[in-house]
């Protein structure tokens, strides 16, 4: 689209061209031009197709330069945009103020060449003055807002959950320490799935979504930022369909699905990982470190241990079959991270 508009370009300028020299051109012939030839409408044409001809092999590195230009453009937040030409503006009718003044002194070529000097001058500037220092003109006004409550003024991103996050419980106490901020939605899609999940024959299923309509009356008793959105659709596929809206809202996606977890990656939408929360705070164990741990079962190999720390982190203890169920003091001998979660090994501390 791009290349044509350049071609439509260069064809207008060489119209403007051919209706301004060739009529000079034509009194300087040794021969009369018919009337039929020598008129503004064929000087226009020719000049168009004579230009577009002569400089047809600028249209790509015009494009290209263009193109260059939209990507730094797309890349800026639109108050970045915004204030860059309102700079621009500015910096211009600085320019034509002081061409005002030098045309009074109306001195030769110097009343010229100036105001242009000046024009591109100031405009780079002021453009350039909008675009880096916006950040530091916007705190020059007032907050919009401040007068509110500090709960509605900053209300943060939109949350929407996700059936496994629901189901998996684990966000209603990350909801009771106050750590999410802003409103936490459930859309209507992912209610109805809970619903079918409630009602279906396998025990397993059935139980999970009881579970989660408990958890789900659990978060709504918690927080009033907790509502439920009426979404109409036509076919229940849950996953599109709250990525769909986390576009449509720019809002983040709370979920325990792995696969959800890189769709949304890849759509570049930001996504709340409850798994990933409750990795990032285990408890750090490293080689060395002593605390007290209840034995409650026997482990795989012969006379070990098992016990677990309150994250459910296995704590293996060597020659702790005969203690089980007994509290012992354990010092770490070694930690192992496996696809499944970490192992740490240990020995009873004398």
């Amino acid at each position: 689209m791009l290349k044509y508009l350049l071609y439509v370009l260069y064809f207008l300028i060489g119209i403007s061209l051919g209706v301004w020299l060739f009529p000079e051109l034509v009194q300087v012939l040794p021969v009369a031009v018919p009337a039929i030839v020598g008129n503004v409408l064929v000087y226009g044409v020719l000049g168009g197709f004579l230009f577009l001809g002569l400089f047809l092999w600028t249209v790509p590195k015009f494009e290209s330069l263009i193109r260059r230009g939209e990507g730094l453009i797309m890349n800026r937040n639109l108050s970045e945009i915004v204030f860059a030409t309102l700079g621009m503006i500015i910096g211009l009718l600085i320019a034509v103020l002081i061409s005002l003044l030098i045309n009074t002194m109306d001195i030769p070529i110097f009343g010229d060449i100036i105001p242009f000097v000046l024009a591109v001058v100031l405009g780079y500037l002021g453009f350039q003055i909008g675009l880096k220092k916006f950040s530091e003109v916007l705190d020059l006004f007032p907050k919009a807002g401040a007068s509110k409550d500090a709960g509605e003024a900053a209300r943060g991103q939109k949350k929407f959950l996700d059936t496994s996050a629901i189901i998996d419980g684990r966000i209603v106490d990350v909801l009771k320490t106050g750590f999410v901020e802003g409103e936490l939605i459930i859309p209507q899609f992912v209610l109805d799935e809970l619903q079918l999940i409630a009602d279906a024959t396998d025990p397993i299923k059935r139980d999970k979504g009881k579970r989660g309509l408990d958890m789900l009356n659990a978060l709504q008793e918690l927080s009033r930022s907790v509502n439920i959105m009426p979404v109409a659709y036509e076919k229940l596929d849950v996953d599109h369909q709250l990525i769909e809206l986390a576009k449509e809202e720019n809002g983040a996606v709370v979920t325990t699905d792995y696969n959800l977890n890189k769709i949304c990656q890849l759509h570049q939408i930001k996504v709340l990982n409850v798994n990933e929360l409750s990795d990032a705070i285990k408890m750090v164990v490293i080689q060395g470190d002593t605390f007290d741990l209840l034995v409650s079962k026997a482990g795989k190999e012969e006379k070990q241990g098992v016990g677990y720390l309150e994250d459910g982190t296995m704590v293996v203890v060597e020659n702790g079959r005969k203690l089980i169920n007994q509290t012992i003091k354990v010092e770490v001998t070694s930690v192992l991270q496996t696809n499944s979660g970490r192992i740490i090994f240990s020995k009873k501390v004398s």
